[in-house]
């Protein structure tokens, strides 16, 4: 092909024909130029294509880990929920003095632990290192920025406020009036359950321990409708692109 373009401008310039020259010149540069814009315009259409496969690779892995996190949270949760109950029934026997009943060492052994909620984000990581403006849908990006910067980081530090309590309070209580079994993870003895059921300092114990997992339980209700609300928006988003293909 250049060959055959050079041979043209010989002859023209051989036969003096100086003005079609010129013209036949400016239109080979103008070819050049439209070449070298669809080299480009391919190459930006490739690198388009590459980002948004990446794109949406990484949203998928996002939603894995908002799934995984969310049935953490719903597991804390019912966690959260069972403590409460049997506080509750703790603060019944206690209130209305009942003797002591083996249902009771279900109580004791639980009101010691708490559930960690674990949160997977490994993916968002991969999101911040490749660079958010990755995702190029602004509101959903925000909403995933939101949900772990904001939301999830809540988490951690609640799961912190646990560990404080539990460490400081809870367990140096338990440790010296409660005696667990050695076949059971959740299940213990009173050493003096008469003395413990109407101890005021057990009661207090028992009541800081309610007020953390109620608003344990709070922040989990709400954190829970959030996710299902990222996690539905990235399913859309991905539904969307399939349907466009």
């Amino acid at each position: 092909m250049i060959k055959f373009f050079r041979k043209i401008r010989q002859k023209l310039l051989s036969e003096n024909k100086f003005s079609k020259y010129l013209i036949y010149a400016i239109g080979e540069i103008i070819l050049v130029v439209i070449g070298i814009l669809i080299a480009l315009q391919i190459n930006n259409w490739n690198e388009y294509r590459k980002e948004r496969a990446e794109e949406t690779k990484i949203l998928k892995n996002i939603r894995v880990d908002l799934q995984q996190t969310l049935a953490e949270l719903e597991t804390a949760l019912a966690f959260h929920e069972s403590t409460i109950d049997e506080i509750t029934k703790l603060e019944n026997y206690s209130k209305n003095s009942l003797p002591y009943s083996e249902e009771l060492d279900y109580s004791f052994g639980l009101l010691p632990h708490f559930y960690t909620a674990l949160i997977t984000s490994s993916s968002y990581k991969s999101l911040q290192t490749t660079g958010v403006g990755l995702i190029k849908n602004d509101s959903l990006r925000d909403d995933i920025i939101n949900i772990y910067d904001v939301t999830l980081a809540d988490i951690l530090d609640y799961n912190k406020d646990e560990e404080r309590i539990q460490s400081l309070t809870v367990m140096p209580f338990f440790s010296k009036n409660i005696r667990y079994f050695d076949n059971s993870v959740y299940s213990a003895k009173p050493n003096d359950y008469s003395s413990l059921i109407s101890n005021e300092e057990f009661l207090n114990v028992l009541s800081i321990i309610k007020r953390t997992r109620r608003r344990g339980i709070e922040r989990y209700n709400g954190d829970i409708v959030r996710l299902k609300e990222v996690i539905e928006k990235i399913k859309t988003e991905l539904d969307s692109r399939i349907e466009n293909k």
